[in-house]
Parts: structure tokens; C-alpha cells; sequence
């Protein structure tokens, strides 16, 4: 047990501080809330350390649960990626940064032929041809949707707390706000490159219409990245868990 000696001299370096009686009360309200009550329960986790380099690995995969409607996904990360570079400028960004997870969707290829509709529900997924559909074991992958970036040459693990909410509109790709600021030092050197190379601010970016458009029994698998183009990069994941809300 710990006593405190002299309240005096405490209550006189909080006169001094900075700190004022709303700061007090948010902090007991964060020590009182729990993450459960912030963004669901947990309905997916994986605790163990795993890489992958110059490659791409699945790391965790799981059903929804049965819902009438989901309203949000959260997935909390500790991950790095680690790949030494000669673009200085974009060190400690996520510009020109080539280690990532991103999150698959698939669904029983069971019935008609999904069509392109079926295969991609739009957000931030990359549009696939359905000529070109990826089945395996009786499912048929819908889409790919980037989960978080690492950041540029970054040795250190970093925490992510990534949200996709139903209400929570993606932005509109002209807007700069959507953007890392400036351009990648690698792009800038060819100008048409530079033109071509977006970098999504903080590494991520909102999916509502991700969330909206999912089905109670979805397979979501979360897939570590390292890129096969640019050699050395690797991404490393220490740990994730994927929180729900629905009703």
C-alpha cells in the first residue's frame, strides 16, 4: 500500500500545471470505459508474432457473427514494417511505403455465377474482373480493401486503431484531406510517376460502404503484404483483435 506524504505540495504543483477539471474528468471517464463499450465485443483474435517478407500471408480469418445490422468494425493492430530505404524524405510517412494488411472478402461460390456487381461493392476495394474470379475450396474471393499501412522505414511497432463505420463515408478523392501531404520523394523524381502514387493519410482510410454491404457468415481474412516489386520490404504483425457492434 502507498501513502501519500504531503498533499500541500501536490495540490500546489496542480495549480501551477496546466491541467484543468475537464482534463480530470475525461480521464475518468477513458479509465472507466471499456474498449467493449467503445467498439464492441471481440469476435476475432490473433496474439501470435508473424512475418512475411517480399511476400503475402494470412494472419487471421473469421466469420461474422449472425446480425441484422452491422454498424461498425473495429481492428486494433501492433504492427511494423521494416525495409531500409534511400527515399529520406518519406521516413516515418506512409508514402512510398510497400508493408501493409489489407482485408479480404469472400463468399460460398454456391448458385449462379457472382457477376461484377457481386465482386466488388466499391470503398477503397480494387475493382476485379469477373471473368477472373478467384474460387477456391467453394468460395469466391469479392474484393480487396487495404486495412493499415506501415510507416516508411520504420523500425519500432506501432498500435492502429482502425474503424470502418456504417455512417462513416469514404472521401472523395479529390480531396486533399484524403492524402498523405506532398508527394513521395521515389515518385517525385519521374513526374508522371508522382502523379500516379496517392498515399492514404495515416496509412488508412474510412469504410462505411464496406460495412454496409456485408452479410451475416462474411469470411474476412486479414492478409499480411510485403511487396514483391520493391525487394526487402517486410511486414511483421504482433498482434490484432476485430471488435463488433450490431444489432
Amino acid at each position: 500500500m502507498y501513502w501519500i506524504q504531503n498533499w500541500d505540495q501536490i495540490f500546489d504543483e496542480l495549480e501551477k500545471s496546466d491541467i484543468t477539471s475537464d482534463d480530470i474528468k475525461k480521464t475518468e471517464v477513458e479509465l472507466t470505459t471499456s474498449l467493449d463499450d467503445v467498439y464492441g465485443p471481440i469476435i476475432a483474435s490473433n496474439r501470435e508474432f508473424d512475418t512475411i517478407k517480399e511476400n503475402q500471408k494470412n494472419y487471421l480469418t473469421f466469420n461474422l457473427p449472425p446480425f441484422k445490422t452491422l454498424r461498425s468494425l473495429t481492428f486494433i493492430l501492433r504492427t511494423r514494417g521494416s525495409c531500409w530505404s534511400r527515399t529520406f524524405d518519406d521516413w516515418g510517412t506512409f508514402k512510398g511505403t510497400w508493408s501493409w494488411l489489407d482485408v479480404e472478402l469472400w463468399r460460398p461460390a454456391r448458385g449462379p455465377k457472382p457477376t461484377g456487381r457481386d465482386v466488388h461493392l466499391g470503398g477503397n476495394g480494387w475493382e476485379l474482373d469477373p471473368k477472373k474470379i478467384m474460387v477456391k475450396n467453394k468460395k469466391y474471393m469479392v474484393g480487396v480493401w487495404l486495412l493499415q499501412r506501415n510507416r516508411h522505414a520504420a523500425k519500432g511497432w506501432e498500435n492502429y486503431t482502425v474503424t470502418w463505420d456504417a455512417n462513416e463515408f469514404e472521401l472523395d478523392d479529390k480531396l486533399a484531406a484524403k492524402w498523405e501531404e506532398g508527394l513521395s520523394e521515389k515518385g517525385n523524381e519521374d513526374p508522371e510517376v508522382a502523379k500516379k502514387e496517392r498515399w492514404h493519410k495515416g496509412g488508412w482510410s474510412p469504410n462505411g460502404q464496406f460495412v454496409r454491404n456485408l452479410k451475416p457468415g462474411d469470411e474476412l481474412r486479414i492478409m499480411m503484404k510485403g511487396s514483391t516489386r520493391y525487394p526487402g520490404w517486410k511486414c511483421e504483425v504482433l498482434y490484432c483483435d476485430v471488435r463488433a457492434k450490431w444489432t
